[in-house]
């Protein structure tokens, strides 16, 4: 039904580690003391890198690495 190449498996399965890995060390910019998400904002208990945010440029970037890998 679906074809996936390699690139994009690998790339996901790169991405859903690191926010894993993100999401287990539990950054203090971007988590509370609770361990609750902060919301993205310039107040002083918010966060200019909510989890998101974050997570977002992880996936663009791991899959643009994964592509550029694939072509050498």
């Amino acid at each position: 039904m679906f074809n996936f190449d390699e690139s994009f498996i690998l790339a996901l399965v790169a991405y859903i580690g690191a926010c894993v890995g993100l999401y287990l060390i539990k950054h203090p910019k971007m988590f509370d003391e609770n361990g609750n998400f902060k919301h993205f904002g310039l107040h002083k208990s918010e966060t200019v890198f909510p989890f998101w945010l974050v997570s977002t440029i992880i996936g663009i970037t791991t899959y643009y690495i994964v592509i550029l890998w694939r072509i050498r």
